[in-house]
């Protein structure tokens, strides 16, 4: 009876040598604060347009941006994403609504559409070029006068 007794309380001592073999070891961080023009408002000036002469083409602007992020730590499978929103125009998904009726500022990244409310991933070290081009609703008969349109362009870290 002795040598059961034994070998069960061995067989208790292995058990818990062999729980200890095992450790867990991480480092917590958050996700880096990255801004948009160091959170500045961006200007695009478009100047003096000519109402016939506007077709979707003529008048693009370069849409000058840069992203700055806090920090270096990065978590490779987290991506960076541009986000576009604001007052969609009634007769193009990618294009801002003005003040003038008939008329929107169409986004662009490496000529393709940047759609309202779409979200794209970008890389940090090589932006995309965004590009703002005045666009008109077909068969719009646009008056003579200043024009603005504001969105917003946001930086996630996901």
């Amino acid at each position: 009876m002795k040598k059961i007794v034994l070998t069960m309380l061995m067989g208790g001592s292995l058990a818990a040598q062999a729980a200890d073999n095992l450790k867990f070891h991480g480092t917590l961080i958050s996700p880096p604060n990255c801004t948009i023009n160091n959170d500045q408002t961006i200007d695009v000036k478009f100047g003096n347009l000519l109402i016939n002469k506007i077709d979707g083409t003529r008048y693009a602007q370069n849409v000058p941006y840069e992203i700055t992020c806090d920090s270096t730590v990065r978590d490779e499978t987290m991506a960076m994403t541009l986000t576009l929103s604001g007052s969609v125009s009634d007769f193009n998904p990618a294009a801002v609504n003005t003040s003038v009726a008939g008329l929107g500022i169409e986004l662009r990244q490496n000529d393709q559409p940047f759609t309202l409310g779409s979200t794209i991933t970008v890389n940090e070290q090589s932006i995309p070029v965004l590009k703002a081009i005045p666009v008109k609703k077909s068969g719009a008969s646009l008056k003579e006068g200043g024009f603005d349109a504001t969105a917003t362009l946001q930086v996630d870290y996901q």
